[in-house]
C-alpha cells in the first residue's frame, strides 16, 4: 500500500505541471477504493450513475457511467483503482497508463479513439474525454485490455474477477443498447422554414435495423413549440429513443403552398391552388418506337385456372400483367415462352420489374413500374435466354417465385426482344400444379371485366419539345383519349378489336430541350387515385396521389439557368387516369 501512495503522490505532482492537469485528477475517495479486497470476485456498475458495488460494498466513483452515443463511459481511475490496478501519467507522453499486476499496460490519451495495449495501438468504441476533471474513456477497452469478463442486464453492468486482478477468463462482451440522437440546425424557425435534421444514432455492433420517427416534417406551418422524437431498434430487439424540442415562431417564411412549390423534394404531394386545366397545352405530336405491347390484365380478378392471355410476337416486345387470385386456395402466375419454330429463338431481356404478391392493387402497380423504370438505368435485369425448337420455358422465374393467397395481386413491366417469333402464354394454375404439362389442357379465360388485354404495336411514344417551357404555366395531358388518343390493337385469343383503354403499357419518352430558371415540373392526377412512378433526369421519382385534382407529386425543379428535363414514365397498373404534367414558373423571392 506505501508504493500505491507514493504512485498516487507522484501522480499528483506531475499533473500539477501539466497544462490540462483537471483531465485526470479524482476525489480522494480513490484511496480507500485501492484498499478494496483484491479476492473480491463481483463487481457491479450502474448505468447513468456513479454507483458502483465491489463484493457487496457500495462505493462512488468520480464519473457517471454513460451511455454516450452507443457508447458506455467510465471513470478511469476510479474504476481502474477498485480493480487493484496502478495510475499513473506520463507527463513527455501526455498519456494516462493503467496497469495491472500481470504487467499489462492500457496507454490512454484524451480526445483520441485509439488507446495502447503493451505498446500496441488498438480502436476505441469512442474517443476518450475530459469531463469535469475526470478521464472517461469507453468501457469495453479497460475489459479487452485486461481480459475481464462482463454481462450487461438492464441497467447494471457485472464483472467477474480472479482473485489477484489478473483475469484470464475472457467472455464475449454483451450487447449494449443503440443510442438515438439527432440534431437540429437551428432551435428556432420561421413557419414555412425548410428544418434539416441530422441523425447521429448509434450501435455499438453498427446494426441499427429500423428507426421510428414522430413530428419530423420538413416545415411547420403553425406557430407553438414542436416535441420530434426518434426510436432506433437494434438486430437483438434493443432500443433508445431521443426527443427535442424545437419553437415555431409566428413569422411566416412560407406558406405551406409556397413550401411546396419552392422547397419539397421530388415525390412530394403538394396542394395548389391553380387550376390546372386553365393552362395552354403544349402541342403534343410524337413519334413511336416499334415495341410490341402484350398486356394481359383482364380478367384482373382470375376465377378458375387457365390462359388469361396469349398471341405469338417477334422482335421488341413489352409485357405488362396485373392480375388478381380469386380462387380460394393459393395460385402461382406463370408467362410461358413456346418456340414453335424449326430453329432455336434466342430472348434477351432487356428491363422488368415485378411485385406481390400483395393485396394492393395500387402498391404493386407502382411497385412493379418502379423497379421496371430502374431497371432501365441499371441494367441489372438484363438476361438472356435461348429456347428450342418446341421448348416451353416459365420466363421471368420471380413471376412464380411466391404464391399468391386468395386476394392476392401480382404486377409486371418488362421489355425484351427476340429474334424470332415466340409464343407468349400468361397463364394462373393451383400453387402445386406444373404449369407446362398442364398447358395443353387449360382453357382460354375471357375477359369478362370492362379490363382490358390485347396485343399494341408501336407501345413508345416520343415526344420531343424544342420550344421554351416554363414562361407561363403550361401544361402536358396524357392518356385522356382527346390530346393523347388510346392505342388500338387486337385480342390474340378472341381476334377481336382491343382498345388499350388508359394506355396502360404505353412507355412515354418526354424530352424537353429548353425548360426555363426556377420552373416546377409536376404531376397532377385527372382520374382518381393515383400511385405509380416516373424516370425524371436518371432518377426514379415516386408518385403517390390521393386523387385531388388540386394536387400535385413534384417531379423536378429547374436551378438558375435553362435546363434539358428528361422524363419517363408509364402509366401505373392499379391507378386511375388520365393525368397531366404541368409547368409552373416560381417567382423570384
Amino acid at each position: 500500500m506505501k508504493l500505491q501512495k507514493v504512485i498516487l503522490l507522484t501522480t499528483a505532482i506531475l499533473l500539477s505541471s501539466y497544462e490540462v492537469p483537471s483531465a485526470f485528477a479524482e476525489t480522494p475517495q480513490i484511496e480507500s477504493a485501492l484498499q478494496a479486497d483484491l479476492s473480491s470476485t463481483k463487481t457491479i456498475l450502474y448505468l447513468n450513475s456513479n454507483r458502483i458495488e465491489n463484493n457487496g460494498a457500495t462505493q462512488t466513483l468520480s464519473g457517471t457511467t454513460v451511455v454516450k452515443q452507443g457508447v458506455t463511459y467510465v471513470s478511469l481511475r476510479s474504476l481502474a483503482g477498485i480493480l487493484g490496478y496502478t495510475v499513473t501519467y506520463d507527463a513527455a507522453a501526455k498519456a494516462v497508463n493503467t496497469a495491472a499486476p500481470d504487467g499489462t499496460v492500457a496507454r490512454y490519451r484524451v480526445n483520441t479513439k485509439t488507446y495502447e495495449v503493451n505498446g500496441s495501438g488498438q480502436p476505441m468504441s469512442g474517443a476518450a474525454y475530459e469531463n469535469k476533471g475526470v478521464l472517461m474513456v469507453p468501457f469495453t477497452s479497460l475489459t479487452a485490455a485486461f481480459r475481464i469478463p462482463y454481462k450487461l442486464e438492464g441497467d447494471r453492468i457485472t464483472l467477474s474477477r480472479g482473485g489477484s486482478g489478473s483475469e484470464t477468463e475472457t467472455e464475449k462482451p454483451q450487447n449494449e443498447p443503440p443510442t438515438a440522437y439527432f440534431r437540429t440546425d437551428k432551435d428556432q424557425y420561421r413557419i414555412g422554414e425548410p428544418i434539416t435534421v441530422y441523425d447521429e444514432s448509434t450501435d455499438d455492433e453498427n446494426a441499427i435495423t429500423s428507426r421510428e420517427w414522430a413530428n419530423n416534417e420538413p416545415a411547420f406551418f403553425e406557430a407553438g413549440i414542436v416535441e420530434i422524437k426518434l426510436t432506433v431498434k437494434d438486430k437483438q430487439g434493443l432500443s433508445s429513443t431521443y426527443s427535442k424540442q424545437i419553437e415555431i415562431t409566428s413569422d411566416v417564411m412560407y406558406t405551406k403552398e409556397e413550401y411546396g412549390k419552392r422547397i419539397a423534394p421530388p415525390g412530394t404531394s403538394i396542394d395548389i391552388n391553380e387550376m390546372v386545366l386553365s393552362f395552354d397545352a403544349l402541342p403534343y405530336t410524337y413519334t413511336t418506337e416499334p415495341y410490341i405491347l402484350f398486356r394481359t390484365s383482364g380478367p384482373e380478378s382470375v376465377n378458375e385456372e387457365g390462359i388469361l392471355y396469349r398471341d405469338t410476337i417477334s422482335g421488341p416486345t413489352r409485357l405488362m400483367a396485373h392480375h388478381k387470385n380469386s380462387l380460394n386456395t393459393k395460385a402461382r402466375f406463370y408467362l410461358i415462352a413456346t418456340n414453335r419454330n424449326d430453329t432455336a429463338v434466342s430472348i434477351q431481356i432487356e428491363s422488368a420489374g415485378l411485385a406481390g404478391p400483395s393485396p394492393h392493387p395500387e402498391v404493386t402497380g407502382r411497385m412493379a413500374g418502379a423497379r421496371y423504370l430502374q431497371s432501365t438505368l441499371t441494367g441489372n435485369e438484363r438476361s438472356s435466354q435461348q429456347i428450342e425448337p418446341g421448348q416451353s420455358v416459365a420466363i421471368f422465374p420471380q413471376l412464380n417465385a411466391a404464391v399468391a393467397a386468395p386476394g392476392d395481386i401480382v404486377s409486371m413491366n418488362a421489355d425484351l426482344t427476340s429474334d424470332g417469333p415466340i409464343e407468349y402464354t400468361m397463364l394462373m394454375v393451383r400453387a402445386d400444379q406444373d404449369p407446362i404439362a398442364a398447358l395443353p389442357s387449360l382453357p382460354n379465360l375471357n375477359p369478362n371485366e370492362a379490363i382490358v388485354r390485347g396485343t399494341f404495336a408501336d407501345s413508345t411514344r416520343v415526344f420531343t419539345y424544342d420550344g421554351i417551357v416554363g414562361q407561363k404555366p403550361e401544361r402536358l395531358p396524357l392518356t385522356d383519349n382527346k390530346t393523347d388518343r388510346f392505342q388500338e390493337g387486337m385480342d390474340g385469343i378472341l381476334n377481336t378489336v382491343a382498345i388499350n383503354s388508359g394506355n396502360y403499357g404505353v412507355l412515354y419518352k418526354i424530352t424537353l430541350n429548353h425548360v426555363s430558371p426556377g420552373t416546377l415540373i409536376a404531376f397532377n392526377p385527372r382520374g382518381g387515385r393515383y400511385f405509380g412512378s416516373a424516370r425524371v433526369n436518371q432518377q426514379v421519382v415516386d408518385i403517390k396521389s390521393s386523387g385531388s385534382q388540386q394536387s400535385a407529386t413534384v417531379l423536378y425543379r429547374t436551378k438558375d439557368q435553362e435546363e434539358k428535363v428528361e422524363i419517363w414514365l408509364s402509366p401505373a397498373s392499379g391507378s386511375n387516369l388520365p393525368f397531366a404534367l404541368f409547368f409552373l414558373p416560381l417567382s423570384k423571392e
